[in-house]
């Protein structure tokens, strides 16, 4: 008869790294390691030559620590040089008792194939001291490497069997009898995201009263006037209410309100195949010396509906410009001695788009429509110079007090590529936005401006009542029609009250109470480069070619302000095309409101915070090369302690520059 196998026992003095096996004392660890370690000469005894040759194997192994028993298959196995002993961590706060120099005591059968189980049992001086006394007294003078092996034939293993007991085998038990299936019911499927009602004929659409106290436009009422008494709150409203119903009856009885049909099934289809162009710009914000140094970029965003495949969609970077935008004149660097800095910034960021636009247009002569995210034309008087208070300076012109600077020759390349060189005021902001806009309005195809910000002002409204003819609304009025028209504008703004209380009513929060989610206001011209507003000396050969821009309100939902468009008198034949475009585009996504490419093309050109440090480097050590070139010692020493110092360098300590 064989005999039966002989067994092993291998002691281990716990280590700080071996406690990650355990749950109770992985929060506090810093050490990775997930397993006991054992070492090299320990794993061959333990293993058969197979194992041990294959990198390890899966044994059943029963934990004992006092009374706790955990009965869990675990892996011995080869971690690059090293084994170890571990597999899924071990629960308990039994186990949280345990420290360095405990010792554990590992069972097994002598070169182990797999099929032997294996003991592995916990001894600490914390629960058990005088068996962890005695235990330390047997293996002293063994361990090597905090570990000690004893074979069943020496007299250590004779000494150590009785604190720690053969595993036994557990075959598994048979599985229970499974009840028989039921039958399962089937769920009730899943119902579609609902819709936004369609408005029909037989719904009744609510009241301007009605509408006026709905929450989404009471929201923005008090924001409107949230710092008036409450007395002159309830007026405001009461007033708004009342030019809403009013307008809204005069534009519906003259057909200044369009109705476009939200289906995307039918709309979609009539744009197959024709490109839209999304375009948005996006400033880096750099400190320097005024504005002059500017980091944009222009991204334009393309799609063909009814096209699939690599070719449906584009993006493409139209225009990135890095230096400096102004002319410096004899010094190396603008030195920055125009004082409204906002508006050399506004005017990089107007022409820099109006660029792009004119730019994806040339790039990509198929496109039929190009939405710019933006006003389409820009008021303008504000980018030129600043004249001298004097009695008679606005009729005159009288003298410059600060010059608008000119573009740098860099600048107009990237904003009127491939037209001929130019000199003096050619180059000055409003005569390269008066070409790029030309360019725009001359082009095939339908360019518009989306704004989905709400206005500030009344200037729309204002237009409105212009366009309108008095012997077309004499007979909706109960007063004459040029008194309701100076009562209304009143009523708008009310600044030249001295006893109102009231605040301007602008353009979104009126028309947000006129129309319905799904009605357009007809496009009316609106002047946004008045001429007398114009400074005397740019107002006749400039300001005065400037087109008028022709503007409409799209309400899409009701949770939401409407949305300006502006357009072209030459594209005012494709308006309902136009303003359908805007509202589909706006539908895509739910409760969203806003034409989604415009959103791609605004999150692909916005310039992110990390790139603006690496820019803002770039810009200030070209400056530096300029200056330095040019002999600009002024601007050079200012550009030095900007790159190189801080608030504390000695070179900004006080009487340094004397």
């Amino acid at each position: 008869m064989a005999s039966p196998p002989s067994e092993v026992i291998v002691v281990r003095s716990l280590t700080d790294s071996d406690f990650g096996l355990f749950a109770a004392h992985r929060a506090g660890m810093s050490s990775k390691q997930r397993a006991i370690a054992i070492t090299v000469p320990v794993a061959r005894q333990l293993l058969s030559p197979g194992i041990f040759d294959a990198g390890g194997a899966i044994f059943e192994c029963i934990v004992r620590f006092g009374d706790q028993t955990v009965h869990q298959p675990r892996t011995l196995s080869k971690t690059g040089k090293n084994w170890r002993l571990g597999g899924a961590k071990i629960e308990g706060d039994a186990f949280a008792v345990l420290d360095s120099k405990d010792f554990v005591l590992i069972r097994s059968r002598s070169g182990n194939d797999g099929s032997a189980p294996i003991s592995i049992t916990f001894v600490s001086r914390n629960t058990d001291r005088v068996t962890h006394a005695g235990l330390a007294a047997i293996v002293e003078k063994d361990l090597r490497d905090s570990m000690a092996v004893y074979l069943q034939s020496s007299e250590g293993f004779s000494s150590l069997a009785p604190y720690c007991q053969p595993a036994v085998h557990t075959p598994p038990a048979p599985a229970p009898k499974r009840p028989p299936k039921r039958e399962k019911r089937k769920s009730p499927p899943i119902a579609p995201m609902p819709r936004d009602p369609v408005t029909s004929a037989l719904v009744r659409k609510p009241t301007i009263h009605e509408k006026v106290r709905s929450p989404h436009i009471m929201e923005r009422m008090f924001k409107v006037a949230g710092d008036l008494s409450a007395p002159a709150q309830l007026r405001f409203i009461e007033i708004v209410e009342m030019l809403a119903d009013q307008l809204r009856k005069v534009l519906l009885a003259n057909g200044r309100i369009v109705t476009i049909p939200q289906s995307h099934k039918e709309f979609w289809p009539s744009l197959s195949g024709k490109p839209i162009g999304f375009i948005d710009g996006g400033l880096a914000n750099l400190s320097m010396l005024g504005s002059a140094p500017i980091a944009a970029r222009v991204g334009g965003y393309l799609v063909t509906p009814g096209q699939s495949g690599e070719d449906r969609e584009h993006f493409t970077m139209l225009k990135h410009l890095i230096d400096e935008l102004y002319d410096p004149g004899e010094g190396g660097v603008y030195d920055n001695s125009f004082p409204d800095i906002g508006a050399l910034r506004d005017a990089a960021r107007i022409s820099i788009e109006a660029a792009g636009a004119v730019q994806m247009i040339r790039d990509y002569p198929k496109v039929q429509w190009v939405l710019v995210h933006g006003a389409l034309v820009n008021p303008v008087s504000r980018y030129t110079d600043i004249m001298e208070e004097r009695l008679l300076s606005r009729f005159t012109g009288g003298k410059i007090k600060h010059r608008f600077p000119n573009f740098s020759d860099s600048a107009l390349a990237e904003l009127l590529p491939g037209e001929p060189a130019r000199s003096g005021r050619d180059r000055n902001f409003i005569s390269v936005y008066l070409r790029q806009l030309q360019l725009l309005r001359g082009s095939a195809p339908i360019v518009c401006g989306v704004v989905e910000r709400e206005a500030t002002t009344s200037s729309v409204i204002r237009s409105v009542l212009d366009s309108l003819a008095d012997h077309e609304i004499a007979r909706l009025l109960p007063v004459p029609p040029g008194q309701w028209k100076k009562e209304f504008l009143a009523a708008i703004d009310p600044g030249d009250d001295p006893e109102s209380e009231g605040q301007r009513i602008t353009d979104s929060l009126l028309f947000r109470c006129v129309l319905e989610p799904g009605e357009a206001l007809k496009p009316v011209a609106v002047d946004r480069n008045e001429l007398r507003r114009a400074p005397p000396a740019w107002r006749d050969d400039y300001i005065a070619h400037y087109p008028k821009p022709f503007l409409s309100y799209v309400q899409v939902s009701e949770w939401s302000a409407p949305i300006r468009l502006e357009m072209f008198e030459k594209d005012l034949g494709s308006f309902g095309q136009a303003a359908a475009l805007v509202t589909h585009c706006s539908l895509l996504l739910p409760r969203y409101s806003f034409p989604v490419g415009l959103d791609i093309v605004d999150k692909f050109a916005k310039v992110p915070n990390w790139m603006t440090r690496p820019i803002a480097t770039y810009t200030t050590v070209q400056a530096l090369k300029r200056a330095l070139d040019s002999g600009d010692t002024r601007s050079f020493d200012a550009l030095r302690r900007m790159l190189c110092g801080s608030g504390r360098e000695w070179l900004l300590r006080p009487g340094i520059m004397k």
